[in-house]
């Protein structure tokens, strides 16, 4: 690595200076236009990965989606909790993954439907929780 070390003239505490300069590391890189493991669907609110696994975004489009979505679950459950079976509201209902979302999220899976069976559901916050 390449450095320049000099030192700066008395300033007024009375000791001379030191400063370390580095070469700059460059800020641009190629990066492919197009990811080679995920596609985007819905202008880009959802990644669909190799297998149809489907992952709404954290934006204000992905968001929207994953709202929606748990609207979806809960008019398909007649309002009800898919963990406890009582009433759900639309503003308490969260989404209830079948499998767990486990490392870092790599398995989660936002689709209500797979392979044309109900997939995932809407339960309450808390019994999401209690759930884990």
């Amino acid at each position: 690595m390449e450095m320049a070390q000099r030192c700066l003239p008395d300033h007024p505490g009375g000791k001379a200076k030191i400063v370390i300069r580095r070469r700059p590391i460059p800020k641009s890189r190629d990066y492919p236009e197009r990811s080679l493991r995920y596609h985007m669907i819905l202008n880009g609110a959802v990644r669909v990965y190799p297998g149809g696994r489907e992952v709404c975004q954290d934006s204000p489009a992905g968001w929207l989606e994953y709202k929606r979505r748990v609207g979806v679950m809960v008019q398909r459950q007649n309002f009800r909790c898919c963990l406890c079976g009582r009433r759900l509201s639309a503003g308490n209902s969260t989404f209830e993954h079948q499998r767990r979302r486990g490392m870092g999220s790599a398995w989660r899976d936002d689709r209500i439907t797979k392979d044309g069976k109900d997939w995932n559901g809407a339960a309450h916050w808390v019994c999401n929780g209690v759930k884990g």
